[in-house]
């Protein structure tokens, strides 16, 4: 089993606002691979914690 990082809590997450997107990426963490926005699938998420992990909750979700 992935461990999937709880992006959607984070500081550093912006959620998808095209219709088009959204139907494969929850949204864009800013932090990951900065300069660059690094989208986030929503079947998997990223696997692993990215260590810039800025909200309430836990880091992951198993």
């Amino acid at each position: 089993m992935a461990i999937i990082p709880n992006c959607a809590k984070c500081n550093n997450f912006v959620p998808a606002t095209d219709p088009q997107i959204a139907k494969v990426y929850s949204g864009q963490c800013m932090k990951l691979e900065w300069p660059y926005a690094q989208n986030i699938p929503k079947v998997d998420g990223i696997e692993g914690e990215c260590g810039y992990y800025e909200g309430d909750g836990p880091a992951i979700l198993k």
